[in-house]
C-alpha cells in the first residue's frame, strides 16, 4: 500500500501546528507529529483499522477516520493506495472536515 497526502490535508496539518506550537514545548510538539506520522504509516500494514467516518457517509467515497490524541486522520483506500484528505482537529465543527 502506498499513502498519498493531498494538499487540503496539508493544509489543515500546518494549521493544526500553528495552533499547537501556542500551547506545546518545541519536545511535546515533536512527540506529536512523530506519533502521528508513525499512525499514518501504519495504516499501509492495515488500511481498515480506522472506523467510517459518518461526517462523510454523504460523499460514498468509504472515508474513514483514525484517531491520534485529540486529532483525526481522515482517509479513503482506492485500490493499492490510501488517500488522507484531513487532519483534522476533532475540537473543530465537524462539518469542516475535508473529504
Amino acid at each position: 500500500m502506498k499513502v498519498v497526502i493531498t494538499r487540503p490535508a496539508w493544509e489543515s496539518y500546518r494549521q493544526a501546528l500553528l495552533f499547537l506550537a501556542g500551547y506545546l514545548t518545541d519536545r511535546e510538539l515533536e512527540r506529536w507529529d512523530t506519533k502521528l506520522w508513525d499512525n499514518i504509516d501504519d495504516l499501509k500494514r492495515d488500511p481498515r483499522r480506522g472506523q467510517y467516518e459518518t461526517w462523510l457517509e454523504y460523499k460514498g467515497e468509504g472515508h474513514r477516520r483514525l484517531v491520534v490524541g485529540k486529532f483525526k486522520v481522515v482517509y479513503r483506500i482506492e485500490g493499492r493506495t490510501i488517500y488522507v484528505t484531513d487532519i483534522f482537529d476533532a475540537r473543530q465543527d465537524p462539518g469542516k472536515m475535508k473529504g
